[in-house]
Parts: structure tokens; sequence; C-alpha cells
């Protein structure tokens, strides 16, 4: 097993030490895995355990290590006071909410590794109660009732007018760029997800409706909803499998999937608990899709393949157990898919491959685009072959909505 994969699995409890003592050139590139990966603030948690069994990090590389833990620890103390105020001020004004990704992914993590996974943006899915969201028009002068995705995307292009900012915020299909909170990014998402064939991206926004009431009320003790275990497993899954097709995933995804899928595992076995006790039928449980229903959802989405492919990843690098599988890993397509995230790193970002194309202007940037695409035409091809065509699409779709 590579060394890497064997820290990840002492920053998870998973095992207590490493094979072999690191030499120092071992421990530099474990800090530039981590780093690459995202994964610099939980691994400091293996830094630490190993240093309790012998296994010392040089000083040098276990200080400049403890500052970004530390760093990323305040960011999360930020970032989650910050889900709660916009959250809390979002709703006063007639939305419901709900943090995607994120800080709702923080929530499934161990206690003592919670405020060290690495943040990034506020991820926020909108809708609108069935009444509407009434709002100040653009001259600020009268009042116009807005409803569904338009009332959300005109909600925030009023919060910049309100804050005096002179900007037209762009809107894509799935969301669009908020405000800013004291420099931390927000967006704010009318879809959660989206599929790039029109048949099964109508079955997904179907599926996302029909569960939204249910993920806006379901409140953490910080103040903001999060998605229920469920419908985070499909919905991170939805995640992955998109940028995939964007650029890239890296390990600190795979994280996040593998302890939502612990969750939701936990869910599962809490509520067959209360079966047995006669509580279920008395309404004291919560619905929780069990794993043929899970897959039955992910299989109409066309991503069954990608599902096996993310299990073998999974328990390669993280050793995860069977129970929590949702289906059978996929050896072939998942060597493919690790393959993209060692080379690619956190949204592959660190991949060199076609880098003058991918940093060369828009038309070279669509052919960086279009080759990276192809390569996933084989492993996934209903989704490979419909990107061109939802990309003009999306460029008629950007074009009326802003």
């Amino acid at each position: 097993m590579r060394l890497e994969f064997e820290f990840i699995q002492v920053t998870m409890g998973l095992r207590e030490r490493l094979s072999a003592v690191p030499s120092v050139h071992e421990w530099q590139v474990l800090f530039e895995f981590c780093k690459r990966q995202s994964l610099l603030g939980v691994g400091f948690a293996a830094v630490e355990k190993l240093h309790e069994v012998g296994m010392e990090c040089p000083s040098d590389i276990r200080l400049k290590w403890y500052g970004y833990a530390l760093q990323i620890e305040r960011m999360n103390e930020k970032l989650n006071k910050q889900c709660g105020e916009i959250t809390k001020r979002y709703e006063h004004d007639g939305l419901q909410c709900c943090i995607l990704k994120g800080q709702g992914n923080q929530m499934n993590y161990p206690e003592n590794l919670r405020n060290r996974r690495t943040p990034g943006d506020i991820d926020l899915w909108c809708i609108t109660r069935p009444s509407g969201l009434s709002m100040p028009n653009a001259s600020l002068r009268d009042y116009t009732n807005y409803h569904g995705i338009t009332a959300v995307m005109e909600y925030v292009r009023m919060q910049y007018r309100l804050l005096g900012i002179d900007e037209n915020p762009k809107a894509c299909y799935h969301h669009i760029e908020a405000p800013s909170m004291d420099g931390t990014e927000v967006e704010v998402h009318y879809r959660p997800a989206f599929l790039r064939s029109p048949l099964r991206n109508r079955r997904m926004q179907r599926w996302f409706e029909l569960y939204a009431d249910e993920c806006m009320k379901n409140k953490t003790h910080l103040g903001f909803s999060m998605m229920t275990s469920s419908v985070n497993v499909v919905y991170q899954l939805c995640h992955l499998f998109t940028h995939i097709f964007e650029g890239g995933i890296g390990l600190r995804q795979l994280m996040d999937y593998y302890f939502a899928l612990r969750v939701w595992h936990n869910d599962v076995m809490e509520c067959k608990d209360l079966q047995t006790q006669g509580m279920w039928s008395e309404g004291l449980g919560t619905p929780v899709m069990s794993k043929e229903e899970v897959m039955s959802v992910i299989r109409s989405f066309g991503m069954g393949k990608f599902a096996g492919a993310v299990m073998w990843v999974l328990n390669e690098v993280f050793s995860m157990p069977t129970h929590y599988y949702i289906c059978e890993p996929n050896e072939k397509d998942g060597k493919k898919l690790l393959e993209e995230i060692m080379k690619g790193g956190n949204f592959g970002q660190y991949d060199t491959r076609d880098a003058g194309m991918k940093r060369g202007g828009m038309i070279k940037h669509g052919l960086w685009k279009l080759k990276r695409v192809m390569r996933l035409v084989r492993s996934y091809p209903e989704e490979a072959l419909w990107e061109p065509v939802f990309r003009v699409y999306h460029l008629g779709w950007r074009l009326i909505h802003n």
C-alpha cells in the first residue's frame, strides 16, 4: 500500500501506525501530498498520532504543518458563524435555505477532525415558499412578486443594489454569485446539481425538488440546515460526477463522501433499531433511504458505473468497511478515477496535462475541455457525448438569464 494512503488511514483512526518509519524526504512527500489534496488540516491529526507511537515528523515540517492546521481551524470557526448568519438573513427575507457541501460536510466528520477539514466558500441552496418572494424592482420604487429560480436570482441581485455595489452578477445554470461575507465567497444555488444529459437532468431536478423541503428543515445546532443523510449520499455523488467532467476531484471530496456514507449507514441502522422496538409506526423515527433505494436513484441518473468506481477508490485509499458500500466496487473504472485524482489533486488544480491549452484563452480552453471529456467517453459515454451539446445550450441559457 502507498505510504500516502496509510497516512490518511492513520488520520481517520483506521490504523495506529505506518508500516515503516518515514524518512525526512518521505515526510516532505506526505506534506506536499496533503497540500495537493487539501488535506493539510486533517493530516496534522496523523502527525500527532504518529508522534505518540515514536514516528516523529521533523520539527521544521511539523511546525509549518501546525501553522496550517491552526489557520484552518480559525477559518472553520469563521465559516460556521457566517453560515448561521447568512441563513438567518435569507430566511428572514422569505427564502428557505440549506448549506451544501462545505460546512454541511464538516458536520459529518468526527469531533477530532471536524474543525480541521479544509473549508472553501459558502454554497447555499435556496428555494422560495409557494407564495413567492416580493421584492423591490430594479428602480427600487415598486415591488414585484417573483417565483422559483427567477426569485432567487433577483434576490441576489437586490443584495448588490442594497449594498451599493455597482455589479451585475452573472448567473449560470445552477448558481449565482452573491456578495461575499468578509472575504468569504458565497454561491447561491437554485439547483443543487445538474447533469448534461437532458433526460437524466430532468429526473435529477424533479428528485431534488421532491426532497427540498425536508432538507431545508434539517437544522443543525449551528443555526443552519444541511441535507438529510440519504439525500446527501446521492447529492455528494452527483457533485463528484459533475466535477470529473469540469476539471477533476481530489481526495478531500472523497473523504467527505466517506463520512457522508458513514453517517447515512448509522442512520439506516438506527431506523432498523427503531423498527424492532415498535417505534417506527409511532412516527418517532426519521425516514432513511435503504442502499437499494439510494442505488435506484443513482442508476436513474446514469451514475451507477461511477458509483462503483468511487466505492473502489474509497476502499483502496481509505480501507472503507464493506457495510458502507452502496454498490459493488468497479476496479477498472476505479483505477482510472484514482489516477485522475492523484495527477490532478484538489479539483484538478495540479494537473499539468495540456496546461497551455487550459489557460490559453476561450478557444483553447474549450478544446482542452473537449479533450478531457473525450478521455471519459468510454467510461461514461452518455454524459460525455452530451457535454458539448450542453455547453452550447448553457451559452444560450446565460444569454437569456443575464
